[in-house]
């Protein structure tokens, strides 16, 4: 499929100093526009080479969207990143297709783009997973700070396996990861046609939010960015768990986003991918990596009495 997104100016940012702030828009426009897509299938286990990680994109799916059940498909949510389903496709089984509003990146520079964000981190995911199936990853740093950091415990993943052998053997690293907590499985991307919306039964179609900024909206005649991630039942959040993920996270060089909510998580699980940045990705923020604060308040939220509500929404996925 060919790529109609408008690509952001050309400016030289070699002509630009380093603090300017207009180098630093061109810089973020360009990674808004970054190729997360891979028209590879997602069969077998990824590459997990450094040049992966440093232009991370997620396997195309293969599940068909015309299999789908849309009589026994549950509607999971409207949020603001897009509308989630449960659905089968024909014999497979049970997942979720969550499909996102925007068609095309935003271009205010404080925006992010949702599939872009999601693709990219569920990509990273499935390396990291990956490489830990072959044996531990001896990690550079057992308490990352920065984003380099957090960068280079990232690149970790990527050494081949006979190398982190000799470094485990020396005792050079602070940390050795050998396995990551249950994450949220996901099954690649898929163009999902507007046209669909057609086939649902009322009770199932994407509603308008038109208080979102900007009013978001789903219809026929357009193509959406569709992802697909296991289906993960409604459970109790258990505070350990939680802090297994937090942690897991850290170590990977993931920070959370300003508003981490509980209600994104089911039996210690994230189902939100969102609600977390890759430490190469747009809206990666050191106040938020690793931060006591949010991990404060997600335990505190999993703590909380029955029936007492949390104080704001969450988005929906």
């Amino acid at each position: 499929m060919e790529n109609n997104e408008p690509r952001p100016p050309h400016i030289n940012p070699q002509k630009l100093g380093p603090d300017n702030p207009s180098r630093r828009n061109v810089a973020r426009q360009r990674a808004r526009h970054a190729d997360f897509r891979s028209n590879e299938p997602m069969q077998g286990p990824p590459n997990h080479r450094a040049e992966d990680f440093e232009q991370p994109r997620l396997r195309k799916c293969p599940f068909l969207l015309d299999t789908i059940k849309w009589k026994s498909a549950t509607k999971l949510g409207d949020g603001y990143d897009g509308c989630a389903w449960k659905v089968e496709f024909g014999n497979e089984g049970t997942f979720v297709l969550k499909v996102f509003w925007d068609m095309q990146p935003p271009q205010t520079s404080y925006s992010y783009f949702a599939p872009q964000r999601e693709g990219q981190n569920a990509a990273i995911l499935q390396m990291i997973e990956a490489a830990l199936e072959k044996g531990p990853v001896p990690l550079r740093y057992g308490h990352p700070e920065t984003q380099a950091q957090a960068m280079a415990n990232m690149l970790a993943f990527s050494v081949p396996q006979e190398e982190a052998q000799q470094q485990q053997a020396v005792g050079s690293s602070l940390s050795i990861l050998s396995c990551s907590p249950p994450i949220r499985r996901c099954y690649g991307w898929r163009d999902f046609d507007g046209d669909l919306i057609k086939r649902m039964p009322f009770r199932t179609k994407p509603q308008p939010r038109k208080w979102d900024k900007p009013p978001h909206n789903m219809s026929p005649g357009n193509i959406y960015h569709a992802i697909v991630y296991e289906y993960i039942p409604e459970d109790d959040n258990e505070p350990a768990s939680i802090e297994a993920v937090l942690r897991f996270f850290h170590l990977i060089g993931f920070s959370f986003t300003c508003s981490p909510r509980i209600e994104n998580w089911k039996g210690g699980i994230l189902i939100d991918g969102s609600d977390v940045v890759y430490p190469g990705g747009i809206g990666w923020q050191v106040q938020y990596y690793g931060s006591p604060r949010v991990a404060a308040a997600l335990l505190w939220s999993a703590r909380r009495p029955e029936g007492q509500e949390a104080d704001s929404k969450s988005r929906i996925t």
